[in-house]
This record gives structure tokens, C-alpha cells and sequence, in this order.
């Protein structure tokens, strides 16, 4: 009786485990050539948006860094198509992104709900992209964000990060990890 009971136990634990839903390791969307496959300890999964023709959500399986206030996911990366990028090429497009009022701009719009804290250009699979970091101005907000935006001739792919404002400058680092796991679409694979 002992025996039947052990296996069956064993069974039910392993029914258990398989219905439950698989970590996703990695997110291909084959037509666009956009995928992502942050390392570990995070998960991505595909999730419905109003604001992007394709996007993720990504969640680390360990709580760290922590969710910003109110989230359901520490991070989304979304993809837009943008005809008008079309007329450009990549190199085009990484100049305009390398000026200096290019990044200013983007600070400026979100430095009216957040202080910036950080802003720099950096380079994705030959893409040039910007990085904004900021922490609420409001103390009853309670997330500090991390955001990357990379332009290619077919669109823009946007990387959004929400962490508790106290965990927002160690988490820098691991967004930037998440970062360079996104191939936008048009971009150089690695």
C-alpha cells in the first residue's frame, strides 16, 4: 500500500508539473525576423498590444528586481512598423539617433513625469539606440523606468522596464542584458 501510494503521488506531481504553463526561453516572430531570449532568470512571453504590432512581456522567475508599483511584468518590448523608415538606411537612421537633440527630445518628454537620471546612445546588432532611465518626481509613484528605443528601416522596436524606484540603478545592468537579447527586425543577427 505504501508503494501505491508513493507512485501514485509521484504521478499525480508529475501531471501536476506538465499542466502547468512552460517558461518561454525564447520569442521568434519568423516573418519579421524580431524575437527575444533574455538569459536567466528571466521569462518572455508574447502578450496583446494596442501601442505595438508585436510585443512581449518579461519577468524575471526569482521577484528580482521587483515589479514597479501596480505592474503585472518588469518589462515589454514592442515592435512598430514604421513605413516612413523605409525611405532610410540603417546608417541614415543611426545618424539621426546620434544627434545630440535626437536624445535631448526624447529626455525632455519623459523628464515630465520622471527625473532622468540617465540618457546615452548605445548600439544594438548595428542599430543605434537611445537609453533613458529616470525616477518618478512624484513620491507617491512608485517605479523608476528604464527605456530603450532602436529604429532599422522597418520600424521601431521599444524596450520598457518598471522597477521600485530603490532597485532602479541596480537593475540598470540586467535590462541592459535583457536589452541584447532583443534582435529588432532589419537589424543585424548577431
Amino acid at each position: 500500500m505504501i508503494r501505491r501510494s508513493a507512485t501514485v503521488t509521484l504521478l499525480l506531481l508529475a501531471a501536476a508539473i506538465l499542466a502547468q504553463p512552460a517558461a518561454a526561453a525564447a520569442y521568434v516572430d519568423g516573418p519579421t525576423g524580431f524575437s527575444v531570449d533574455p538569459p536567466a532568470p528571466f521569462i518572455v512571453a508574447p502578450a496583446k498590444s494596442q501601442s505595438y504590432d508585436l510585443a512581449v512581456i518579461i519577468n524575471s522567475t526569482t521577484g528580482v528586481p521587483s515589479l514597479g508599483a501596480g505592474d503585472n511584468f518588469l518589462c515589454q518590448v514592442g515592435y512598430k512598423s514604421l513605413p516612413d523608415n523605409n525611405d532610410f538606411t540603417q546608417d541614415e537612421i543611426n545618424l539621426q539617433q546620434e544627434q545630440p537633440e535626437r536624445l535631448d527630445g526624447v529626455a525632455d518628454a519623459l523628464s515630465r513625469s520622471f527625473a532622468v537620471t540617465g540618457k546615452a546612445t548605445f548600439v544594438l546588432h548595428g542599430a543605434t539606440g537611445l537609453e533613458l532611465i529616470g525616477k518618478p518626481k512624484d513620491p507617491s509613484k512608485t517605479s523608476g523606468v528604464f527605456m530603450s528605443m532602436i529604429e532599422t528601416p522597418q520600424g521601431r522596436t521599444t524596450l520598457n522596464c518598471a522597477t521600485r524606484p530603490e532597485e532602479i540603478d541596480k537593475a540598470v545592468d540586467q535590462f541592459r542584458l535583457i536589452r541584447a537579447s532583443i534582435t529588432p527586425p532589419g537589424a543585424q543577427a548577431p
